[in-house]
């Protein structure tokens, strides 16, 4: 117990974080961007590099503000990034799957493999029909890493640091609503009211309105 409170610290010390929490539309369907950052430790780097297979595990969910009661969950999804290198090809092999969501590359990059593992994009998470624009919504989102080399509870160590609490375990985006004018879907908003890149909105229509906090 002492070792594993003892590797706890260590993870909380270096303080990763998710940050561009970003909600657009893609079709009919609500998809999220995210970035997390500091999540590669050098114990990490050198545990995938040995060849242990790492996974990062995002949990995100949808939900609907409310001024009275609990904010109740409309959706949510979890995806997982997963990381092993070949020793023998000198490649790494990365895979992220979710609802929605399924793809495996393989690269010779370790700058390309981390972009891939701390980066969540156009993540579908509920049809746009679910929200109503006279309601107000926000995601938020956590991540977990683990391991299949080592046992429990050893294999699923929280490392997440939220934005702006110590003893909070999610991040959450802006508050957001669906916009009923469909002439803006050529504007792109995140959960920050930043624009998203050009890259981005080709893709993405918006039909998302955000609020700053």
């Amino acid at each position: 117990m002492l070792a594993w409170f003892a590797l706890s610290a260590v993870a909380w010390a270096e303080s990763p974080s998710l940050v561009n929490i970003g909600v657009g539309t893609k079709g009919k369907t609500v998809v999220m961007h995210a970035r997390l950052v500091d999540g590669f430790t050098d114990s990490i780097q050198e545990a995938i590099e040995s060849g242990v297979a790492m996974t990062f595990t995002y949990q995100i969910e949808l939900r609907e503000e409310s001024a009275v009661l609990r904010d109740s969950l409309v959706s949510s999804n979890t995806v997982q990034h997963t990381i092993k290198y070949d020793s023998l090809k000198k490649v790494y092999r990365f895979s992220e799957f979710g609802r929605g969501v399924k793809r495996r590359i393989i690269t010779r990059n370790k700058e390309n493999y981390q972009k891939m593992m701390l980066t969540l994009e156009n993540i579908p998470i509920a049809s746009i029909r679910r929200l109503d624009p006279s309601e107000r919504y926000y995601i938020r989102v956590k991540a977990d890493i683990e391991t299949d080399r080592l046992w429990f509870p050893f294999n699923y160590l929280f490392f997440f640091l939220p934005f702006n609490d110590f003893n909070a375990s999610w991040a959450e985006s802006s508050p957001l609503s669906i916009d009923p004018d469909i002439t803006l879907a050529g504007e792109e908003f995140d959960g920050d009211t930043q624009r998203q890149s050009k890259k981005a909105s080709k893709s993405v229509n918006s039909v998302v309105r955000s609020f700053n906090k």
